[in-house]
Formats: structure tokens, C-alpha cells, sequence
């Protein structure tokens, strides 16, 4: 490349992309109080109480990027054992009453505008400013000398569980990225493609876990040190060709389920066609004659952010006085200044 754009990617990472943890301390709050309000309803209503709650999602993934922290969600597991969910003849609880029990339990005292929902594979708590919390319900229960967890999804209890996912992504980024800063190389590279797609209020992009999957796929061991701004490149080019080839996606763990539907493949999809924009932009780094000014604004059109108008603003004002940002050429020979037109002799 001509151009290294590093240290510019690295920065807008860190100030726009990256969320710290006093940026997450709402997300936290609003986690354990459900979790409170969840172990109360039960209690209220004579249910069982889950034998623990388990982190999955971005959040526990380390993934969610800022535009997320007030509008998004917060994945939090509650593990129940199988022989705790029992119904009125004694027989298993179904998947649907399971997500009934907790959604009822958390509805308990009427405190949402918006009422908890059972949903696929969740009950969702909603919040007025468009946060959500998702509830996944899992039963838990020992066969064969194995522990086994099963979601509750829809009709019916599936194989699942919910830090395998955790665990690959976590395992994933240790292992194939070449630094063990800053989050990883491969962690970083997640954000950057979340918040590049939700950059734009008109796109409606994959999931956060459809990314990831793509991501991780795409990216090599070893990555590029010291290079985001290469690895990004990359990383987008592999995706779209991956794209073009095969559009499903699977999930990385048993079981190995296919993860787009009829609905997110038509986000797919558009992940794909844009991908084409950004790279057709973003590839001008590689340009023999790309400087910083030329950088910089193929990295503003990409994410459509402000982050470097300062920057820009700067460099083409230096352009038009004449300065370009680089040192004044020096003449080789002796100026001429006969008739004074400043030409060099």
C-alpha cells in the first residue's frame, strides 16, 4: 500500500467505535434488574428459579460498538433445570410455556409501557428509548454422563448452548490475531464492519452474529500487525466474495444450523452489494499517488462520519495556499527572477 492509514483507523476505533465500560454501565443496570425482577416474579407466582443466567450476544462477545449502547440489546441467559420446569401433570414444560413462565414472571408488577414479549427465542423487555433485553430461556440436565442445555425456541427445545458461541468467538480472536491489544485484531475488525453497517439509517444489514461469523471466516491467522486499515480491506474483500459464492451462513458450533432466513439473507444481500461501495473507496489507500488528504476522505465516505473533518479541513486548506501538507520542493538551480515571473533557470 502507499498510504498506511493505521494510526487514523485505530484512533476513530477507539474514540467512535469502541464502548468503555462506564458507556456500558447502563446496559449492566438494566440486566440486573431484570434478572432481580425476573427472580421475584417467579417467587411471586410459585415457578422455579433459574439455577444461573449466562452472558451471550456483543455484550459478552466484547463487540458492540457505540451506536448500540442506547438502541440496541443485551443478551442475558436464564438456565433453568429440566427437572425444575414441570407441567400440571407432571410432564416436561414445553419451549412456549417455559418463555411464557419467565415473560408472565417478568410482567408481574406492570411496571413497561410496552409489555415483555415471548418471541422465537427469547422474551424481550422493551425500554422507551429503544434499548431491549433479551431473555433467552434454557433448560439444563444430565444424559448419558453429559451435561446438555437446550434452548427454547419456537415449539420446541433445541441443543444449545449459549457460551459455546462465547467461547469459539473468544478462542477465535486469541488465536488468529497477531496482537493481544486494544481488544485483538479480529475483535476490532468485527466493530469496525458493525458500525460501517449500521452507518447508514436506510441499510438494513445482518445481524451482529451473522457479521461475526462472516468476519471470523475471512480473517486469516496471524491477520496484518500493526495494520488495521489492511486487514479491513482485506477482510471486506474476502466477505463479498465469500458472498458472491454462498450467501447462507452457519453457525460455527453444533449444532451447525443454518442462521440466515428468508428475511436476513435479503440483508445479506445487501451486506454484499455495498460491500462493493466501501471497497471501491476504501481500496484508494492502495493508490501510488493516495496521501493523507485522499485517505481520510475515502475513510469519511465509508463510515459517512465527521470523525475527520477537522483533519481534512486542514489539509485542503494547506492545498489551496499552496502547501500540501509535504515540505516546499527545493529547486535544484539557482532561481531566475529576470522579469520577475519566479520561474526556475
Amino acid at each position: 500500500m502507499s498510504y498506511n492509514g493505521n494510526k487514523h483507523l485505530t484512533d476513530f476505533h477507539n474514540a467512535r467505535v469502541f464502548v468503555d465500560d462506564a458507556s456500558l454501565q447502563t446496559a449492566r443496570d438494566r440486566r440486573e434488574a431484570n434478572r432481580k425482577r425476573l427472580r421475584n416474579g417467579l417467587t411471586a407466582n410459585e415457578d422455579p428459579q433459574p439455577d444461573e443466567f449466562v452472558q451471550q450476544g456483543s455484550y459478552a462477545m466484547h463487540t458492540m460498538v457505540q451506536s448500540e449502547v442506547d438502541t440496541s440489546d443485551i443478551d442475558d441467559g436464564a438456565v433453568f433445570s429440566r427437572s425444575s420446569l414441570k407441567g400440571s401433570r407432571d410432564g416436561d414444560k414445553s419451549a412456549n410455556e417455559a418463555k411464557e413462565m419467565v415473560c408472565k414472571a417478568l410482567s408481574a408488577k406492570d411496571e413497561f409501557n410496552t409489555p415483555p414479549e415471548v418471541r422465537k427465542n427469547c422474551v424481550r423487555v422493551y425500554y422507551n428509548d429503544g434499548f431491549h433485553v433479551d431473555i433467552p430461556v434454557y433448560r439444563i440436565y444430565e444424559e448419558d454422563g453429559k451435561t446438555r442445555k437446550e434452548l427454547a425456541s419456537a415449539g420446541e427445545w433445541k441443543a444449545s448452548a449459549p457460551e459455546d458461541i462465547t467461547n469459539w468467538f473468544n478462542d477465535s480472536v486469541t488465536s488468529k490475531s497477531p496482537d493481544n491489544t486494544n481488544g485483538r485484531q479480529l475483535r476490532r475488525m468485527v466493530r469496525l464492519l458493525k458500525f460501517w453497517s449500521k452507518s447508514r439509517s436506510s441499510w438494513a444489514m445482518p445481524s451482529g452474529f451473522i457479521i461475526s461469523v462472516l468476519a471470523n471466516e475471512a480473517y486469516p491467522h496471524q491477520g496484518w500487525i500493526d495494520r488495521d486499515d489492511q486487514a479491513l480491506l482485506a477482510v471486506m474483500r474476502a466477505i463479498r466474495n465469500r458472498l458472491l459464492l454462498q450467501e447462507t451462513v452457519f453457525r460455527p458450533v453444533d449444532p451447525r444450523e443454518e442462521i440466515t432466513t428468508e428475511q436476513s439473507l435479503s440483508r445479506v444481500r445487501k451486506m454484499r452489494d455495498e460491500l462493493k461501495g466501501a471497497i471501491d473507496e476504501f481500496s484508494k489507500i492502495e493508490r501510488a499517488d493516495c496521501d493523507e488528504l485522499m485517505a481520510l476522505k475515502a475513510l469519511k465516505s465509508v463510515f459517512f462520519t465527521d470523525y475527520w473533518d477537522k483533519r481534512i479541513k486542514e489539509l485542503e486548506n494547506d492545498s489551496g495556499s499552496g502547501n500540501s501538507g509535504k515540505p516546499p520542493a527545493v529547486p535544484k538551480q539557482p532561481v531566475d527572477k529576470r522579469g520577475g515571473t519566479g520561474q526556475y533557470a
